[in-house]
């Protein structure tokens, strides 16, 4: 069960390499728009010259880039998050896996008689003799990836390439054909066995997919005739299950299938709230309310107002000798938060020592994605922070409906604020700044010491920490968790990695050390994998 419970996790995390490209080109691909909106040139005229449209032009293409490719991106994602050893060839694998598959599936598409032209709505309705919903609604089936005629898989198609992937990667890497095949054998032998199992896979997936498209169809609908309670019901999950890591799965499923809405436009075929979202946007199309109500407009509430309303109560209940210091501790964590959407950095100061806390903390979570979304609200992309707020929302225009944030962000940083000082006063939460001890082993710095020295105290701290070179397995991360694996979870010495001074320290079973830095985690990561290379080396 935990070994399930860690690749569960790993998966959760390799899909945020995609996730992460495609939030960062959207960012640029909402300002390109925005700089191409006819109704911003009006009121800003210098921004029609020829040259800056040219040039805006190219970025809208660029940021497109993920877009077209993002089943491909996860087949590939998945092998680098989850793979501990030889990455490079569980990638390569994947992205193998994942043609071998498209092109084993248009085989027997072809076989039964599917074409692109076959399944043309224009085709369906004129020779087939369906009607106009029924064409739609079986030509939404197909698409076009990669310039191969498959079924619209879509993400789903990548994800199981990449799962393919690891789980061929692992079984073959290492075995042994004939003498004779001996050039074929071990890392070579992985993407040729991917290859046939994949093709075999996708000839498959012909006659398996319409009933998996079916079935997710239906819980979909489940989903949109819940109406508001399931937006509600959204946020509040991913709120609550977000220690486990598992978040991430619940999001990709709402922005990359049908749980997120099924539109046609312009006889184009979208699944997903973010694809649906990312497309109209493109285009310049009116957004649609039902995509992004799953979207970034259900975290600006949250994270722009809710959260530093929260450090702000826990600044306030803490000891009026230790405000300044709790204050410098949640200032790197309440910019990430604002600007990025990053939250663990405040959540998992609070989250392990008061349930209650945490529960509320969900249910309003829970409200920032309904409120928008019962006001139509039409703000997309991920994070959610100030960020999208402006380019998604102020940027796009009043259609968005930005503004309703100028009245229900204040009124929802006084709920958190007022909600939490009444919890921690009323329960003596112990959140930081309340305890005597608190900060008490903070390490000053010598101005004296090299940045190179302080970087490698800190890995040894983290080493040591960990129980030492010796008992530590494997060192990993997420977006804001440095992830450790250890033989001896008694060897784990949390004194000495509080003096790293992370946000938190989870310990989810007695051989995983989860190290909560927030934004500053790939810097740590950096700093312990150059340490334990040079020891490893030297």
């Amino acid at each position: 069960m935990t070994n399930f419970k860690k690749n569960f996790q790993s998966f959760g995390k390799s899909l945020l390499f995609p996730i992460s490209l495609l939030s960062f080109m959207a960012i640029f691909l909402g300002l390109a728009a925005a700089l191409q909106n006819p109704a911003i040139i009006e009121v800003v005229p210098f921004l029609g010259n020829e040259t800056l449209q040219l040039i805006f032009g190219f970025i809208r293409k660029l940021s497109a880039l993920p877009f077209g490719y993002l089943p491909l991106l996860f087949a590939m994602s998945i092998p680098l998050g989850m793979v501990k050893r030889d990455k490079e060839v569980a990638v390569y694998a994947g992205a193998v896996g994942y043609i071998a598959m498209l092109l084993g599936m248009t085989y027997v598409l072809e076989a039964q008689g599917f074409t692109a032209e076959t399944t043309a709505i224009a085709h369906l309705m004129d020779v087939e003799g369906l009607s106009q919903v029924d064409a739609t609604l079986q030509n939404s089936l197909f698409t076009s990836t990669l310039g191969i005629f498959v079924y619209n898989t879509n993400v789903i198609g990548g994800i199981i390439a990449g799962l393919m992937g690891v789980f061929l990667h692992n079984k073959f890497r290492e075995t042994e054909l004939h003498p004779a095949l001996t050039f074929y054998s071990g890392k070579r032998f992985v993407p040729i066995v991917a290859a046939i199992v994949l093709a075999v896979m996708g000839m498959a997936l012909a006659f398996v997919w319409p009933l998996i498209n079916q079935a997710i169809i239906a819980v979909g609908g489940l989903i949109s005739e819940s109406g508001s309670f399931g937006v509600f019901l959204y946020g509040f999950t991913e709120k609550i299950i977000n220690p486990t890591g598992l978040h991430h799965i619940l999001n990709q499923t709402f922005r990359f299938t049908a749980l997120g809405g099924i539109e046609n436009i312009d006889g184009e075929s979208l699944v997903g709230a973010l694809q649906i979202y990312l497309y109209q946007l493109d285009n310049n199309l009116q957004f649609s309310t039902n995509a992004t109500a799953f979207l970034a407009q259900g975290k600006i509430l949250h994270m722009v107002f809710g959260m530093p309303a929260a450090v702000l109560a826990m600044y306030k209940m803490a000891r009026p000798e230790k405000r300044d210091r709790v204050l410098k501790f949640f200032l790197a964590g309440v910019t990430a938060v604002i600007l990025t959407g990053i939250t663990e950095p405040i959540e998992f100061t609070f989250i392990f020592i008061s349930p209650i806390l945490w529960v509320m903390n969900a249910i309003f979570a829970g409200l920032s994605f309904l409120i928008p979304a019962l006001l139509n609200v039409a703000i997309g992309n991920v994070q959610g922070g100030i960020i999208d707020w402006i380019v998604f929302g102020m940027l796009q225009g009043l259609e968005t409906k930005w503004y309703i944030y100028l009245v229900a962000g204040p009124i929802f940083f006084a709920m958190y604020y007022f909600s939490y000082t009444f919890v921690i006063s009323k329960f003596n939460v112990m959140t930081i700044g309340r305890n005597e001890s608190d900060f008490e082993d903070e390490v000053e710095v010598d101005e004296n010491v090299s940045m190179e020295e302080l970087d490698r105290e800190t890995a040894e701290n983290i080493i040591n920490g960990s129980g030492g070179m010796d008992n530590i397995t494997d060192v990993d991360n997420c977006i804001s968790r440095l992830r450790g694996e250890v033989k001896e979870g008694k060897l784990v010495d949390e004194s000495l990695l509080k003096k790293t001074q992370p946000n938190g320290i989870v310990r989810p079973d007695d051989n995983t050390v989860h190290v909560v830095y927030g934004g500053r985690v790939s810097k740590m990561r950096n700093i312990v994998d150059n340490y334990m290379y040079e020891q490893k080396n030297s």
